[in-house]
């Protein structure tokens, strides 16, 4: 004969969680919850970029995306920042006004490592000391179609100068061997 187990009282048990089983769980979950937001603002804070090269490169995404979103041509300008001091980059619409100022940009710094945008070609290089110099672009256009001018990025470290182009159509990187 099947009969339900039943309670001190004498009335039958109900299936489900008591509440200390209830509270138990909830309290698993808070510690896993804390653990895994712990672990993951780490994470985020991890993501600030501290190369100039990868810095300077996910800033051309960053205007190449503002440029898509406001469907307007925006400009990068390497600022004029002798002392160190001020911003490496201004960026902005084409026009500026009062309305619409330009948003300024530093880059991380690393002893001996500098990295500039160049023209598409090598034009007015100079040799100095065994090693190409380049004057650095005016500026750099971005166009709501998602693509951007023909540029090369030059980063300079203490092992050497690499140059690398930048694909107009992604504004991303090309492998090095067009670099001219």
């Amino acid at each position: 004969m099947n009969q339900a187990p039943q309670q001190r009282s004498g009335t039958p048990a109900r299936p489900g969680f008591t509440l200390l089983e209830t509270l138990l769980a909830i309290g698993l979950m808070s510690m896993i919850a804390a653990v895994l937001i712990g672990g993951s603002s780490t994470l985020l804070k991890s993501t600030v970029r501290s190369d100039p090269e990868d810095a300077l490169r996910a800033l051309l995404q960053t205007v190449r995306r503002t440029a898509v979103q406001k469907a307007a041509i925006l400009e990068l300008t390497p600022a004029d920042n002798a002392d160190g001091a001020g911003p490496d980059f201004l960026w902005g619409e084409e026009n500026v006004d009062q309305d619409h100022p330009r948003t300024e940009e530093r880059l991380p710094k690393i002893e001996g490592v500098k990295v500039q945008i160049l023209a598409p070609e090598t034009t007015g290089a100079i040799l100095l000391g065994g090693v190409a110099s380049e004057q650095p672009i005016v500026r750099m256009r971005f166009y709501p179609d998602g693509t951007c001018d023909r540029v090369r990025l030059e980063v300079t470290r203490e092992e050497g100068r690499r140059v690398i182009p930048i694909d107009p159509l992604t504004c991303a990187p090309l492998p090095a061997v067009d670099a001219r």
